[in-house]
């Protein structure tokens, strides 16, 4: 039997000097085509803000500088049957992101709140809609 707990991911909101944040174009993964920002699956006995680091370095190759727990979303994927609570961790980042994960992510960029690509990823999207709300 499949297990259907929620997994716990987190979003990784890294702010550049010019107030704009990181998203990367989702391929070969559940939200495939949709614009998220860098993150991954807590990992056992990893803080949220210890998995931010980490899932950024891996997928960047930056550093999160000031790290802080912000907003959690509670989403659900029907297509894919899965349920997702995310923790989403802000912090700043210096430099240009590398993609050192080209089989999961097909490109990074910067973006302003106001200047948001779409589609969005669902978390994020939830997160967006917390933010104005």
């Amino acid at each position: 039997m499949e297990d259907k707990s929620p997994r716990i991911g987190i979003g990784v909101i890294g702010y550049n000097s010019n107030n704009q944040i990181l998203l990367g174009k989702r391929k070969n993964t559940h939200g495939e085509g949709d614009w998220a920002v860098p993150g991954g699956h807590l990992e056992f006995g990893e803080t949220p803000i210890e998995c931010a680091i980490r899932e950024l370095k891996e997928e960047t190759g930056l550093d999160l500088e000031d790290p802080q727990e912000i907003m959690f979303t509670n989403d659900f994927f029907d297509k894919e049957d899965k349920h997702y609570v995310t923790i989403f961790v802000q912090g700043f980042v210096q430099g240009e992101p590398k993609l050192l994960e080209p089989n999961r992510c097909e490109k990074w960029d910067w973006f302003t709140l106001e200047s948001l690509p779409s589609p969005l990823f669902k978390p994020f999207k939830s997160f967006v809609e917390k933010l104005n709300s």
